[in-house]
């Protein structure tokens, strides 16, 4: 199933879960931006893990993506972007393929 939307340009074979994770970083990055509205002390450094962790997630599937368009794609790519998935597991859109 070929990969639409935003991260449709993604050339991996997992393109779908590429996608799916990618779109899941924004959420998370989203809900994060409108707990650091609420004036509750502690939201700054929850607000600060949780764009740092989207972002080096983001950076790791990107750096999976160079290595796709370099032909050197292995197993140790698929099964860090499972693990990632994981976390997301109880996503309506997240399928059971996926799993580790």
């Amino acid at each position: 199933m070929p990969a639409t939307g935003r991260h449709a340009d993604l050339p991996l074979r997992d393109g779908d879960l590429v996608e799916f994770l990618l779109a899941r970083f924004d959420e998370d990055e989203e809900a994060a931006r409108f707990v650091q509205l609420s004036p509750a002390p502690g939201n700054r450094a929850l607000v600060a893990h949780v764009l740092r962790d989207a972002a080096a997630k983001r950076q790791l599937v990107e750096y999976f993506r160079d290595l796709e368009r370099q032909g050197r794609r292995g197993d140790t790519m698929d099964n860090a972007l499972r693990l990632i998935g994981q976390t997301y597991a109880d996503h309506p859109h997240y399928r059971p393929e996926w799993r580790p």
